[in-house]
C-alpha cells in the first residue's frame, strides 16, 4: 500500500498544477506481478491529485495497446515515448511527477549545444537506465534520458527497477546502478553529465 502524507500530497498538487496539457498515462499490469498492485495505486493517486491533468488508461500486459506498443513486462508506466517498468518509488517519485510536467509542455532543462546533438539523431534509440528506489544518483539519469525522449521522438527511455526485474539485470550485467544500456550497444555506469551522456547516444547510433 502507498502511504503519502499529506504535506507530500500538496507538494504533488502543487507540481502537477504546473501541467499545460492533459496528460495520458497507460498503466499496463499482469495478474502474476506482485508490485502491480502498488504502482496501479501509485499512477490512480497521482490521477486524483492532478485536478484533471493526468488521465490514466488501465491495460493488461496481454492486450493489444500492450502487443502496439511492445510492452512486454509489468508494471509498466508509458507516456509518450517514456516508459517507467517498476515503481518510480523512493529517490525516483518526485521525478517521475516532475517528468509528467517537462511531457506536458515538451520543454526540458538541458544545455542548448546538448540538445543540438540530440536532434541530429535521426535513427532508432532505446535507452535504459536501470535503478534503485534507494539509488540518490539514478534519479539524474533517468532525467537526462527521459528529456532526451522528450527532446527527439526517435529516442525511447525506459526506467527499470533492477530489483524487479532481475532477468534483465542478469541479461545486462547490472551489479551497479544507474546503469545505462544504449541500443544494446554501449553501456556504462554512473549518473554522467548531459553533454557525455548526449556523447554515448550518438556513439550508439554511428
Amino acid at each position: 500500500m502507498i502511504r503519502i502524507d499529506d504535506e507530500s500530497k500538496e507538494n504533488v498538487k502543487k507540481i502537477l498544477a504546473q501541467i499545460d496539457k492533459e496528460i495520458k498515462i497507460m498503466f499496463f499490469e499482469d495478474d502474476n506481478c506482485q508490485t502491480c498492485p502498488d504502482a496501479k495505486e501509485l499512477v490512480s493517486l497521482i490521477e486524483n491529485l492532478s485536478n484533471g491533468k493526468v488521465k490514466v488508461e488501465y491495460h493488461k500486459l496481454n492486450d493489444d495497446k500492450a502487443k502496439e506498443l511492445n510492452v512486454l513486462r509489468a508494471p509498466a508506466i508509458v507516456v509518450d515515448n517514456i516508459r517507467y517498468y517498476g515503481m518510480p518509488s523512493g529517490h525516483e517519485f518526485g521525478p517521475f511527477v516532475e517528468m509528467l510536467v517537462f511531457i506536458s509542455k515538451g520543454e526540458t532543462i538541458l544545455p542548448s549545444d546538448v540538445v543540438n546533438k540530440i536532434k541530429s539523431v535521426n535513427k532508432p534509440v532505446h535507452i535504459q537506465v536501470f535503478i534503485t528506489p534507494t539509488c540518490p544518483y539514478c534519479p539524474k539519469a533517468v532525467i537526462i534520458s527521459h528529456m532526451f525522449a522528450i527532446v527527439n521522438k526517435n529516442i525511447t527511455s525506459d526506467m527499470i527497477e533492477a530489483i524487479e526485474f532481475p532477468e534483465l539485470s542478469n541479461k545486462y550485467g547490472v551489479m551497479a546502478v544507474p546503469k545505462i544500456v544504449i541500443n544494446d550497444k554501449v553501456s556504462f555506469e554512473g549518473a554522467y553529465p548531459e553533454s557525455a551522456f548526449a556523447d554515448k547516444v550518438l556513439e550508439a547510433v554511428k
